[in-house]
């Protein structure tokens, strides 16, 4: 840790914890248009008066007593006690204490865990149009349209779902590639358990060769994300990457899709996984097995805590979801401005920079906070 931190966190605790939702201001155009208005926040206020906050916190409300149990009364240091004592099951809660941790040592989280590989991360946009999940009402000329506007604006790359009848995905990510140019990157996004229907093994070989064929990344999760050999299977059959793990909560569930070398790229959610130092703890053991991880994504205010980890991890990509066609991130996350003193990040040319300022790097202004709070 940092030299004198010591004497800066000597008896420190966590004096108070709470978990609320908020709604922001939005016109209903913007929430229609899927502006990011509501969050649930997690609020730790240390005996020294310094406030940590994550705008990941738990929606499940059975989980909110474990939360403040683990964390009220706690040693400000001891983020990996208050993990074992229930704040492992808390999605983002434990970010609001590497928040507070880092803002009273004056230091950003990626510092305390060792510092950052990367300052600013090439990131990615995961688009998914509103209405039929399966995205077969919007036409492959529309979503060319949109695609050719976020490469316009510097994006290097995007994903889409995978989950048009058989034959349409390749066609419509064959048309996309023939008009962003090769250089261009595409991911498509399977996510078989929600997806509506499940693939056989040989569907998922056959897609995935197609994809292969025009050019795509890779493919997302094409089988349950607990069939291990079957997507091992799939990643050895195919060159075009297969990834996953987004779903997972557990270490034990991602070594075990580790060892068995199911995925070519681990995607651990800085939320499901329960936290930023579990996220991190994931990335060791993939490095250690020669698996590369691109974070699981998120957006908006959720956001500062995987840039945190993914500083520390140097991830090629950093995605950013959902973003619904055909907002830019910034635009689709400009109601943060409504809790915040400035802005954390800038995304400039498909780059996103790490914020340095102390903690999270999101400076909240929580009297705002607290007029937007519900329940």
């Amino acid at each position: 840790m940092i030299d004198g931190s010591q004497s800066r966190t000597a008896g420190v605790q966590i004096a108070r914890t709470e978990i609320f939702p908020i709604n922001l201001p939005a016109t209903p155009e913007q929430v229609a248009a899927g502006y990011y208005h509501r969050y649930c926040v997690v609020r730790l206020t240390t005996t020294e008066g310094v406030r940590g906050h994550s705008f990941a916190g738990p929606i499940d409300r059975t989980v909110w007593p474990t939360v403040i149990a683990a964390t009220e009364g706690s040693s400000i240091t001891d983020i990996d006690g208050m993990l074992r004592r229930g704040l492992n099951r808390g999605a983002g809660a434990e970010h609001a204490a590497w928040d507070a941790l880092g803002k009273t040592l004056g230091e950003p989280v990626h510092a305390l865990l060792g510092g950052a590989r990367t300052q600013e991360l090439k990131a990615y946009v995961t688009l998914v149009w509103p209405g039929d999940p399966s995205q077969s009402h919007v036409s492959a000329a529309e979503t060319v349209d949109a695609v050719l506007a976020y490469q316009a604006a510097g994006f290097e790359g995007v994903k889409i779902r995978c989950w048009r009848g058989p034959g349409e995905n390749a066609r419509v990510c064959e048309a996309i590639l023939a008009a962003t140019g090769p250089e261009f990157t595409l991911m498509v996004d399977r996510t078989a358990h929600v997806s509506g229907t499940t693939w056989t093994y040989e569907r998922a070989l056959a897609e995935a060769r197609e994809l292969q064929d025009v050019g795509v990344r890779w493919l997302e999760e094409p089988l349950d994300r607990y069939d291990l050999a079957g997507q091992a299977r799939l990643a050895d059959e195919i060159d075009m990457q297969i990834v996953g793990g987004e779903g997972y909560t557990e270490p034990a569930e991602f070594a075990a899709a580790l060892v068995a070398r199911s995925f070519d790229v681990i995607q651990p959610d800085a939320s499901i996984a329960n936290g930023i130092l579990p996220t991190v703890r994931v990335a060791a053991m993939a490095e250690a097995l020669g698996v590369s991880v691109c974070l699981h994504g998120t957006g908006g205010l959720r956001l500062p805590g995987w840039l945190q980890a993914a500083a520390l991890i140097g991830p090629e990509w950093q995605e950013l979801a959902i973003i619904p066609p055909t907002l830019h991130p910034d635009e689709a996350w400009s109601l943060n401005e409504s809790v915040l003193r400035r802005a954390p990040w800038s995304i400039d040319r498909g780059r996103i920079s790490v914020p340095t300022a102390p903690g999270l790097g999101i400076d909240v202004d929580d009297d705002a906070l607290d007029r937007y709070r519900i329940g």
